[in-house]
């Protein structure tokens, strides 16, 4: 029987939707390494507040993937991925023999409730960030489909009374195709 596919599990939504508490959840059952994009401005920079230049971000953003996926991990990648040509840039890269089933976790939090999460939370966001990235991530051009090369995408809402179940849903829907 063969292998099956590592996974990378692309969480997508504005700051304050819930990305890196799913995350938490997520990673464990999904046996994934969470690589968020904060760790590693916090990383290089001291502080993950500081949106310094992505050319120095993105190497080690590609590090800590292959170095995730050569120990057998699967990759839950924490972080906004807004825009589609930065969805595209990261599923669409060389990994060489590596072959990876991207799984998209759209996060569809109401914008008054990611605003209001971002106002309890230690590390605040601009709230015109994410009035621009809900505004994005709802856009045409930018709106998350599966026809960008994810074997799933998944839509939740953190807000939503029945979030649990939604995540236990799209977990057996996942686990059900490695079955297969």
């Amino acid at each position: 029987m063969p292998e099956a596919a590592q996974q990378g599990h692309l969480l997508i939504g504005p700051p304050g939707s819930g990305k890196s508490t799913l995350a938490g959840i997520l990673a464990p059952l999904l046996r994934a390494r969470v690589i968020s994009n904060d760790a590693l401005r916090k990383q290089l920079w001291g502080d993950a507040n500081i949106q310094g230049p992505w050319t120095e971000i993105e190497p080690l953003l590609h590090e800590a993937i292959d170095s995730a996926l050569a120990a057998g991990e699967n990759v839950l990648l924490d972080a906004t991925h807004a825009q589609l040509c930065w969805r595209q840039r990261l599923m669409h890269r060389d990994l060489g023999v590596r072959r990876l089933k991207w799984i998209g976790w759209w996060l569809q939090t109401p914008l008054d409730r990611c605003l209001a999460w971002n106002r309890s939370r230690e590390r605040i966001v601009p709230e015109q960030v994410i009035h621009a990235m809900h505004r994005t991530l709802t856009s045409r051009a930018d709106r998350p489909d599966t026809r960008e090369g994810f074997s799933s995408l998944i839509r939740l809402n953190p807000a939503s009374s029945d979030h649990n179940d939604q995540i236990n849903r799209a977990l057996q829907t996942i686990l059900g195709h490695e079955e297969r």
